[in-house]
């Protein structure tokens, strides 16, 4: 599980997922910059997202409070996406959409008000981003191969195929390392957003 073969395989057998979640996200950032984004739902998020802000500004140690709430919160949705990806793998789907629409929309809209977009992005988000994005993407292309290889375990099953399930049973032995790689990434991507981007970004 932990040699470097397997995790050679294991990388091997995701990867194409891998890449398909960065595609999905991207995606999503088109749209959610785009006039056809639905204004109503990235609205709500962009509240939730704000609140998290604002019970960390309030806070004592508001560096310390922002490092436990995006540490928590990150882990437990990549924990989520990984697991919930069994069913058909559309949680990952999602989630990696619904991310990039927020992301899109927001770049959007610090645009229109006239501020700069690509010093926000230097500043706020590639700090900490490409370790929390690189995690994300790893967790959900986990979260998708679930749900394929768990429908073509039951079609073969099916169909009187041998051997149908290795793929799922590969994935689910491969998911645990890459379960202790996406967790300590996210908590060192959230150490960084803390405290770097919170430095920068104040």
């Amino acid at each position: 599980m932990f040699s470097r073969r397997g995790l050679l395989q294991s990388w091997n057998e995701v990867r194409s997922y891998f890449i398909f979640s960065v595609i999905l996200f991207f995606a999503g950032i088109v749209i959610g910059g785009s006039h056809s984004a639905p204004v109503e739902f990235l609205e709500s998020q962009l509240k939730g997202i704000s609140q998290i802000a604002d019970a960390a500004r309030k806070s004592e140690t508001p560096e310390l409070t922002m490092f436990l709430l995006i540490a928590a919160n990150n882990i437990f949705k990549s924990i989520m996406v990984m697991g919930l990806g069994i069913v058909a793998g559309i949680l990952p789907i999602v989630m990696l959409v619904a991310n990039g629409l927020i992301l899109g929309y927001l770049l959007s809209g610090i645009a229109d008000n006239g501020q700069n977009v690509w010093l926000l992005i230097v500043k706020g988000l590639l700090p900490h981003g490409v370790l929390e994005l690189s995690a994300l993407f790893l967790a959900c292309a986990f979260g998708i191969r679930f749900g394929m290889t768990l429908i073509k375990g039951i079609a073969g099953s099916a169909l009187g195929k041998s051997n149908s399930w290795q793929p799922f049973v590969r994935t689910a032995t491969g998911s645990v390392p890459a379960l202790i790689v996406v967790t300590v990434v996210l908590f060192i991507a959230a150490i960084v957003e803390s405290t770097i981007t919170y430095w920068l970004m104040s």
